[in-house]
């Protein structure tokens, strides 16, 4: 057990390895939230206060780690600049510019679970609409940003400085 919280608190240390354990709950958490908000239009009564109160709260949550994803993103990026080619900093400089846009998009979500507690029926069906319609571009722009992260690792070498740069350029 001692070896396991070791080498978590190394991977923590690491800015690449804290940012690829980081950034693999907002991309799961955003596809699972889909079902939960689909729900909320759909949701009326007193009890359902607490289940927007916890969804609103898991989803900012989730906005949270996604931003902590991109601060180690950021302390990271000297390190894949240093293995990256023209074209791989350009996919670099608009995956970090698209990552910040994620937490932006699920704290918008979790106001629009909050506005979907207002006891008005056109408001809190037309919030939940919003909430559902807003998960689901998140989870869009999510896959978008973590195919440019996975382009980065995997065909430019991003992750490990020493690996020589991908021979054939894919685009």
């Amino acid at each position: 057990m001692t070896e396991l919280l070791d080498n978590i608190r190394l991977s923590l240390a690491d800015p690449q390895a804290r940012h690829a354990m980081l950034v693999h709950f907002p991309i799961a958490f955003s596809v699972l939230a889909i079902p939960f908000t689909f729900a909320l239009p759909l949701l009326y009564r007193r009890r359902a206060i607490a289940y927007r109160l916890l969804l609103a709260t898991t989803i900012f949550a989730t906005g949270v780690i996604a931003w902590q994803s991109g601060e180690a993103g950021e302390a990271a990026e000297p390190l894949a600049r240093a293995n990256l080619g023209e074209t791989g900093i350009a996919l670099l400089e608009e995956h970090h510019d698209d990552g910040e846009r994620v937490p932006l998009l699920l704290t918008a979500i979790a106001a629009m679970i909050l506005v979907s507690a207002i006891p008005r029926p056109l408001i809190r069906s037309g919030a939940g609409i919003l909430a559902f319609a807003l998960t689901l571009a998140t989870v869009v722009w999510t896959m978008h940003v973590a195919d440019q992260g996975g382009r980065l690792v995997y065909w430019f070498g991003a992750v490990d400085p020493g690996q020589p740069e991908a021979i054939v350029d894919p685009d």
